[in-house]
């Protein structure tokens, strides 16, 4: 067995469910296995554990190979996992890609082509084998393999890839301490997230060279109370609201397209009235997320305001249903002209929302933040609360504390928010790594090389460069949770500037039962292509 899946193998046997503290105990197996390393053993200060303050104590593991000069390639991954549960009767096999293998064979049937993969001895099934641990393996390799090179190899594993990017948000303020404690020059950052494998193209090679952003807007409708029987007394939160989803969702005007490359139309992933009990009344308060994904710079803003526009529309067409309705009651003589609700069309940002509440609050104001965001921190921390909920829960607060006592659309931002970036808008010229790539993928193993400009979807990758500091930071006051509980450090990001590739091994059905990586790749094709990258360095 090769060194490299010696230590798939190690790797997968330890769970590691992402957001969990399970996490923790998979960081301090990738750093036992650096310090049992000869090099490390000698040079315990080139290695070390940051946690950056994490709720659960999940570090950034890195490690640093010197070479004879100051270019530096760093090799990066997540060592968390989803869940095993998907596994059902074969969860006591998850971890251990042999016996796992053994009775696939036995309930596999409609998948054919995983079907056929449980024959291939070239296929390695487990959870979190493709995703992505075979990277860390390569990643841990090419560092303890690397020699006499000019090149300096960097090594960095982080946490909670799959649910906030909480670990690779850590890393760059650690990348920029590494940077000034050893006088690093960065040239290039290899991610080694796997590639999805098409049946229709087996023989394609992708590099991703940036990252879709993805942006979670949440609009929250405040409406007037009224009981169900006196309806036209109030206005209904769960209709505006509705009016405001059907106006965004497949909406093609929010898509976005850069550099040959387009995402979806957005789709919402939450929409609900925010009532707790049953009683005859309507909803006040009503709220969405919706998922919207971008390419570009600028494009975000360009989105914010655009939802702006979407739900005053919104808000104006509820009105007018809302008066020819109210206008037919009238001539019925269900309701007096008094009672009709004259409510301007009010869709304000969080931020100007958070202006209002420090109006009403004044010198508390600070006060009043810190103890909710103390009660945020607890209910998250505890698990009762997710960060869309908490984002959700506190855009309720600042519109009762902001003292509003009319209808009003507030449009916030809940976490994980992931930037757009490609190498392309970078001023940096990385062609020599291309060249690289080129000659090991095709020139040695044949592949078709296929550099594309953004991964398709939601990764660290988003995290490695900034162009706009201040435009990301300004974003990021329509945050709706305190920034104490989620950031992003721009800044830090933008003086690194650093290109990256995700570059991974072919992989099969990641986060599914049938989970799998080629082993090929993982041995041979992506740690070859590594070592020629550094070579280039």
């Amino acid at each position: 067995m090769s060194e490299i899946r010696e230590l798939l193998y190690e790797l997968v046997s330890v769970q590691s469910d992402t957001g969990t503290k399970l996490e923790v105990k998979m960081g301090e197996k990738i750093f036992d296995i650096i310090r049992r390393n000869e090099y490390f053993a000698k040079h315990p200060e080139l290695c070390g554990m940051e946690s950056g303050g994490d709720f659960l104590g999940r570090s950034v593991v890195w490690a640093l190979k010197k070479g004879s000069t100051n270019r530096t390639v760093i090799l990066s991954g997540h060592y968390d996992a989803v869940e095993i549960d998907s596994y059902g009767e074969l969860k006591p096999y998850a971890l251990e890609p042999d016996e796992l293998k053994k009775h696939l064979k036995e309930v596999v049937r409609s998948d054919n082509a995983a079907l056929a993969a449980t024959e291939d001895d070239n296929w390695l099934f487990g959870r979190g084998a493709a995703d992505m641990k075979a990277g860390i393996a390569i990643n841990l390799h090419a560092l303890f393999t690397t020699e006499n090179a000019e090149a300096s190899v960097l090594f960095a594993a982080v946490c909670d890839e799959e649910n906030l990017s909480a670990g690779c948000r850590t890393m760059m303020p650690l990348l920029s301490e590494l940077r000034r404690r050893f006088g690093l020059d960065y040239r290039l950052c290899v991610i080694t997230e796997p590639q999805l494998s098409s049946p229709d193209e087996p023989n394609k090679f992708s590099v991703y060279c940036g990252g879709t952003g993805k942006m979670l807007p949440m609009i929250m409708a405040k409406g007037k109370l009224a009981h169900c029987a006196q309806n036209i007394e109030g206005l209904n939160a769960a209709y505006m609201l509705a009016e405001a989803v059907r106006r965004i969702e497949l909406n093609p005007e929010l898509m976005s397209s850069d550099l040959g490359i387009s995402t979806q139309s957005p789709s919402f992933q939450i929409m609900k009235d925010m009532k707790t009990t049953y009683d005859v009344s309507m909803p006040e308060y009503a709220v969405g997320c919706a998922n919207i994904l971008f390419l570009g710079e600028g494009r975000q803003r360009e989105i914010m305001e655009k939802l702006r526009d979407i739900c005053r529309t919104a808000f104006k067409n509820v009105m007018t249903r809302y008066n020819a309705t109210f206008d037919i009651c009238k001539n019925k003589g269900l309701v007096t002209e008094s009672l009709r609700l004259k409510a301007e069309p009010v869709v304000m940002s969080f931020s100007e929302l958070c202006g209002k509440v420090k109006e009403v609050k004044g010198e508390g104001y600070a006060e009043f933040i810190k103890e909710k965001e103390a009660e945020l921190a607890e209910k998250i921390n505890s698990g009762e609360l997710n960060m869309q909920q908490a984002a959700a829960a506190h855009i309720r607060t600042m519109i009762e504390a902001s003292l509003i006592d009319y209808p009003a659309f507030v449009i916030g931002m809940a976490p994980p928010y992931y930037p757009a970036n490609s190498n392309e808008h970078l001023d940096c010229d990385i062609s020599v790594f291309e060249e690289a790539v080129r000659e090991v993928v095709t020139g040695r193993y044949g592949y078709e090389l296929d550099m594309m400009p953004y991964l398709p979807g939601m990764a660290d990758i988003s995290y490695m460069s900034c162009t706009n500091p201040a435009a990301e930071k300004a974003l990021m006051e329509q945050l709706s949770v305190p920034r104490s509980l989620y950031d992003i450090p721009f800044d830090d990001i933008a003086a690194l500037n650093i290109p990256c590739y995700n570059l991974g091994p072919h992989s099969g059905n990641v986060h599914q039962m049938l989970e799998r990586v080629w082993l090929p790749d993982v041995e041979k094709v992506v740690p070859e292509t590594i070592a020629k990258i550094i070579e280039r360095a």
